[in-house]
């Protein structure tokens, strides 16, 4: 049997690893574990693992996991490919945090139907849902929808330690039913900086209650340097959503939408981060007014007119009213 996990969704990974393993502890075979790593002694890696899997007079054909498999130079997964082309004795699991579409690896997996993808959430409110997903069904608790955006600020997608940290609320009170913000704030550090780019969403849902705690976030950590990342990241979003608008209302088709505003490699965003529904929320006047008042906050910080960062905050709350 043959097995690739490709992605960088540590726990889903680490849940079906355990599983793995446990399914070869129950037909009694030696499991044995593997780091990805360079020839030794001029034998080749492949050849170390084809050793541990292989049957001998004392032990059965092993299950072997090999991680890290992404640093496997190109000629060590060209023999790799050509010893799981031979056939295999065992279970053989392979880990990736990311492999190319275009390697032999990943052809020979899709031929032989044996991949199966990891990707964690990848936008704010993408992570949000994950996390009150996750606390219900891993835990049986229940998480506040704001307590969730606190994390997903706070960590990020990266899902493993997002379990960790909900584990570790869970631990210091056991009865507890429901994590709030508070027991966030308690618990789980604000140590992520929040690029101004992931003020988008929130901003093009209009969402105050969401938008405002990042932004107040990238003011205190940036300073006034965060201000033309800021009104640059707004304006782009705007314009974006104003396309979107402009063009849905003659009719013309969501793919061709996405084609004329988005590069081949963000077009998958459309959708995922539901930029129509963005544009939805604003009228086209309102879309024109606020690029022409960003335009006027980045000419009005050349010239000094906002020196004070409470003013700049004011102006830019302004435009979600």
């Amino acid at each position: 049997m043959l097995l690739a996990l490709i992605g960088s969704d540590e726990f889903a990974k680490e849940e079906r690893i355990a599983k793995f393993k446990e399914e070869s502890v129950k037909n009694s075979l030696p499991f044995k574990v593997f780091f990805a790593s360079s020839p030794k002694d001029n034998v080749s890696f492949t050849a170390e693992i084809a050793s541990a899997m292989a049957a001998s007079f004392f032990e059965p054909t092993a299950s072997v996991l090999v991680r890290h498999c992404e640093f496997l130079s190109a000629d060590e997964q060209g023999r790799l490919a050509g010893f799981i082309s031979g056939g295999i004795q065992g279970t053989l699991l392979l880990d990736f945090d990311k492999l190319d579409k275009r390697s032999v690896l990943w052809k020979l997996f899709e031929k032989l139907k044996s991949v199966e993808v990891f990707e964690p959430p990848k936008y704010s409110s993408a992570v949000q849902r994950w996390i009150e997903n996750h606390v219900q069904k891993h835990f049986q608790k229940r998480i506040t929808p704001q307590a969730a955006q606190y994390i997903a600020d706070a960590i990020g997608n990266d899902t493993r330690r997002i379990n960790s940290e909900v584990k570790k609320i869970f631990l210091y009170s056991p009865a507890l039913k429901e994590i709030n913000i508070q027991h966030c704030q308690l618990f789980i550090g604000q140590d992520r900086e929040v690029p101004a780019y992931e003020l988008q969403e929130s901003f093009g849902f209009r969402d105050i209650r969401v938008f405002l705690p990042k932004f107040r976030r990238i003011i205190a950590e940036e300073g006034d340097g965060a201000f033309m990342p800021v009104v640059g990241a707004l304006r782009s979003h705007a314009l974006n959503l104003l396309h979107i608008k402009s063009m849905r209302a003659k009719k013309i088709p969501d793919y061709d939408i996405q084609a004329r505003i988005l590069p081949p490699n963000k077009i998958f965003t459309y959708q995922s981060n539901r930029l129509p529904e963005q544009s939805s929320k604003w009228g086209l006047a309102a879309l024109q007014e606020v690029i022409l008042r960003l335009d006027e906050l980045s000419y009005g910080k050349k010239m000094g007119f906002y020196s004070d960062l409470p003013s700049f905050e004011l102006a830019i709350c302004g435009l979600l009213c």
